[in-house]
């Protein structure tokens, strides 16, 4: 992940109220998939004993499904694939 922050140049105007929603969408893909980023890690290095993000609701499977359209469209050139969970 390229640590890519919040970033509004890409979208025509928007109502500050879709700004939230997609600020939220955004910062819900890059805590999840850092955080199963950094649990492929340690599972490749042997420790199979932890285990990946568990979503805590529907509504977070799709916020994180937005947020990761989101840097598809903001960053297109860009590799945003979920985490791979072996």
């Amino acid at each position: 992940m390229n640590g890519q922050t919040f970033d509004l140049s890409g979208f025509l105007a928007l109502p500050s109220s879709v700004k939230l929603d997609y600020q939220q969408y955004w910062n819900t893909f890059n805590r999840i998939q850092a955080f199963n980023s950094n649990i492929s890690t340690i599972r490749s290095g042997g420790d199979k004993t932890q285990d990946y993000y568990t979503y805590a609701n529907y509504d977070e499977v799709t916020s994180f499904i937005q947020g990761q359209y989101l840097h598809v469209q903001r960053y297109p050139n860009s590799n945003w694939a979920t985490v791979s969970k072996d």
